[in-house]
């Protein structure tokens, strides 16, 4: 017999929720409407002790609960309280404003409507089984709606944080320019300086080769003179070439004074300048733009411009045939040079090559996994793990036993195409989940799959079927649908913009084509390329590169 219990459990209809916390068992004396819970005697006290929003709980008496079906034998009471007046309950309704209010809400806003109601008096006949069901599946669904912005707004924090540090490096840039500039104008202003403090210097050395000569002939004319003594005769040639000698250095003497009474090397700053710059209060404008719809889209990009960059390198032994490519978060442009076996970061800003990997075996194709970490499928069914750092640096590989070609990340797997009729799920430690080969049918999904791609709200992935088209499939590799279209044709490259579309390309005489990841439908092409090999997109500059097949090039598409 348990603790406290006055005969055996199967006497006790109403245990009290508390007293069974303590496993103690003991008959119920009174029903909580709100907590929707049994309380003996002492514990209904102790319950009404609590403050006062609990201490209001309304308490039904046992008498009122002798049924072993509690639900269909007590009335029901609403358990939630007006935000306005905290200690009342909301059990009235107007049906003239289709409103939900306590006592004091009607008698102060709903005291002209003629249509109230009592919740707990009325509810059956105001109560919908349907009703409920239909405002779940709303509820439901405007709930996915929000999940599904609150997505996207985290997409555009993530962009947004890009942004700014481009942006900051942009006026980290802009200083270094002027910088230049001022350096330019410090050295052309030293040089005026050297070349005047220069003519000024020879000026005074010129005068002080003169004054020296005159002193020099001064002596020996008092030399002359000393030795003339008792010869009248020389003693007046001495005399009067003495004489000479002092008028031109009386008039020497009176030019160098003249000339050189005050020497003076100073600057005087061009004060227009920095009161030019005293007018600006910045560098230039800065904006930032949000979009309050979030950073989907839903009409064809425009191309604003369309050139090609060199992506060849010193090292290169062959011409380039980059088979894979991906953007990283900051931007910067990763290529899988398979001819080269080399891994290139690109920044196409500046179109420079940042840095260059060589590989053991050639890649194929290649996605960011971490902040810092690329990896990149090898010929020789391998994956490669890379850090990128201050340089790149193989850190670890996945020996699998399978060809290894498309690659796509998503919350920690690895989604990997096998250049025919399978797709992979791998974790990060190489780890095989699940092989994709047919759909629940028994059918074939895959003839010849190439590139893979994670959608913009990252719940499918897209793989790219040389003879089939566009496959989807979810993220536990289920099969979803395959999208077709004239233009949709040997493909070999897709991905996302993050915003709601899909780019394909493929191999011989194809085209771009944006798709709508939510119809499906194509929305148009973009251009003609031949013999693409892979797609990038980067959110931050809006920029579409496209690989292509032996060439030293790629294809860049700056939209808007």
């Amino acid at each position: 017999m348990a603790t406290g219990c006055s005969g055996s459990d199967e006497f006790v209809n109403f245990k009290c929720c508390l007293c069974e916390k303590k496993h103690i068992t003991k008959e119920a004396d009174t029903y909580c409407v709100e907590c929707q819970d049994y309380y003996c005697s002492p514990c209904t006290d102790l319950h009404k002790m609590f403050p006062s929003a609990v201490s209001e709980h309304h308490f039904i008496d046992k008498s009122s609960f002798n049924t072993a079906d509690l639900h269909k034998s007590l009335p029901s009471f609403p358990v939630e309280r007006c935000e306005a007046h905290k200690t009342k309950l909301l059990d009235m309704y107007c049906a003239d404003h289709d409103d939900i209010a306590c006592a004091t809400c009607i008698a102060i806003k709903h005291r002209t409507c003629q249509n109230i109601h009592s919740v707990p008096d009325e509810v059956d006949t105001l109560y919908q089984k349907t009703e409920v069901e239909n405002i779940k599946e709303k509820l439901l669904c405007i709930k996915t709606k929000m999940e599904d912005m609150e997505k996207t707004k985290k997409l555009l924090i993530k962009e947004i944080n890009a942004q700014k540090e481009k942006a900051a490096e942009s006026i980290r840039q802009f200083r270094k320019e002027m910088e230049g500039i001022l350096d330019t104008l410090e050295k052309a202003t030293l040089k005026s300086l050297e070349e005047k403090y220069k003519n000024g210097k020879e000026k005074l050395e010129k005068n002080i080769k003169n004054l020296q000569r005159h002193i020099d002939e001064l002596e020996l004319s008092s030399q002359k003179l000393t030795k003339s003594v008792g010869n009248k005769a020389q003693e007046f040639v001495a005399v009067k070439t003495s004489r000479k000698q002092i008028m031109e250095a009386n008039e020497a003497e009176a030019a160098s004074v003249t000339s050189s009474s005050d020497v003076k090397v100073e600057f005087n700053a061009d004060l227009t300048m920095i009161n030019a710059l005293k007018d600006f209060k910045t560098f230039g404008f800065v904006s930032v733009s949000v979009s309050e719809s979030g950073n989907m889209r839903d009409k064809l990009y425009d191309v604003k411009s369309k050139k090609l960059v060199n992506i060849k390198h010193e090292n290169d032994r062959r011409a380039c045939n980059v088979f894979g490519s991906c953007f990283t978060d900051d931007g910067l442009l990763f290529l899988a040079d398979y001819s080269n076996k080399a891994l290139k970061l690109i920044d196409l800003s500046s179109e420079t090559m940042i840095d260059r990997l060589d590989l053991y075996a050639s890649p194929l194709n290649i996605c960011q996994i971490g902040k810092n970490e690329i990896a990149v499928s090898l010929i020789n069914q391998t994956i490669q793990i890379v850090s990128k750092g201050n340089k790149l640096k193989a850190i670890k590989e996945l020996k699998l036993d399978h060809s290894c070609y498309g690659l796509a990340c998503k919350d920690d797997k690895l989604f990997i195409s096998d250049q025919g009729t399978s797709v992979y799920i791998y974790d990060m430690n190489g780890s095989m989940l699940r092989k994709i080969t047919s759909d629940k049918q028994g059918i074939a999904i895959f003839s010849s799959n190439r590139h893979i791609s994670v959608s913009s709200d990252g719940k499918m992935i897209y793989v790219a079927d040389f003879v089939k088209g566009l496959i989807v499939l979810d993220l536990e590799g289920n099969y979803k649908t395959t999208i077709t279209d004239p233009d949709i044709i040997n493909l070999w490259g897709v991905c996302t913009d993050k915003r709601g579309n899909i780019f394909v390309c493929g191999s011989g005489q194809s085209k771009i084509v944006q798709i709508n990841e939510n119809s499906g439908a194509k929305m148009g092409v973009l251009g003609d390329v031949c013999n693409s090999m892979s797609a990038s997109f980067n959110l931050q500059h809006n920029r579409l590169v496209v690989t292509i097949s032996n060439s030293n090039k790629i294809e860049v598409y700056n939209l808007a």
